[in-house]
């Protein structure tokens, strides 16, 4: 019976410190797996004075964001509803952007990575928000 009891503990001991690795993250994931992420001047440099056609992860859904010089922001989503906003980064190198005339105005802040040359933003949590299929010169909105 002690047997078994030590069995049994051994057996949760290997399974809790199992635990950490299958909750890993999707940005973990990537990120063990050779992914690179950007800091702000690099995403500033990729983004600024482009327009970029952004791809939802969970919905397939496309919006454009025009991304400007000045820290500005233009958006057209895929049923033609224009917003005009402006983006961030925070002391940790995530993106933040905001939509004018949301009330209370709300922030998103994510991680952007470069995963085999093709830019994905990551929620706070980890999980694949999306991921950036093109990138125009110009505001094309």
């Amino acid at each position: 019976m002690k047997t078994r009891i030590n069995t049994f503990a051994a057996l949760l001991a290997l399974t809790a410190l199992s635990a950490p690795a299958l909750a890993e993250t999707q940005l973990e994931n990537a990120l063990a797996n050779g992914a690179h992420r950007l800091t702000a001047e690099e995403v500033s440099i990729r983004l600024a004075d482009k327009t970029v056609t952004f791809e939802n992860a969970n919905t397939g859904a496309k919006a454009l964001v025009y991304y400007d010089g000045s820290n500005g922001t233009k958006l057209k989503l895929e049923d033609g509803t224009l917003l005009d906003g402006f983006y961030a980064f925070d002391l940790a190198d995530h993106v933040c952007v905001g939509v004018y005339g949301d009330a209370p105005m709300r922030l998103r802040c994510v991680h952007v990575v470069l995963i085999d040359g093709v830019m994905h933003k990551f929620e706070l949590d980890g999980s694949l928000r999306g991921r950036i299929i093109e990138e125009v010169s110009g505001n094309i909105i």
